[in-house]
């Protein structure tokens, strides 16, 4: 109930998005441009979410960020090459498509793992030693 909630918007926006991207005609660069930047704005919002919300939610929220933020990389690399929207099914509008048409069972196999890995690699003992090392390298530094 609550991630229905707060995932409803980014979720309407990937489904739109996935509407662009299965046409069968070159896709309009301002479209598509608009509709990105609509999910990008979406995101933040719930980056905004997760650091306002207590443990238990951020540990349901982080698997969904860590496969949004992918998404968003895949939505990215098209806008730096717009010429993939001249093509119909592209290999790179194919891929982001079985990405966006395989989120539930990544979220579910890989990003529930990698994100309780990151939160673990992040809160634990690496990241004690990770910030002496960067002490000691700024004091080397200001010297």
């Amino acid at each position: 109930m609550l991630e229905s909630q707060i995932f409803k918007n980014l979720q309407e926006i990937i489904n739109d998005l996935k509407e662009i991207l299965e046409l069968n005609t070159e896709i309009d660069e301002n479209l598509y441009f608009e509709t990105v930047g609509k999910y990008s704005k979406e995101l933040k919002l719930l980056l905004k979410t997760y650091f306002k919300s207590d443990k238990k939610t951020q540990t349901l929220i982080r698997p969904f960020i860590n496969y949004y933020r992918q998404l968003q990389h895949y939505l990215v690399f098209i806008i730096r090459y717009p010429s993939i929207l001249q093509v119909p099914h592209h290999s790179e509008i194919l891929q982001t498509l079985t990405f966006i048409e395989n989120q539930e069972k990544l979220i579910k196999e890989l990003y529930i793992d990698f994100s309780e890995v990151q939160r673990k690699l992040l809160t634990g003992e690496f990241m004690s030693v990770l910030e002496q090392l960067f002490e000691l390298k700024l004091r080397k530094v200001k010297k």
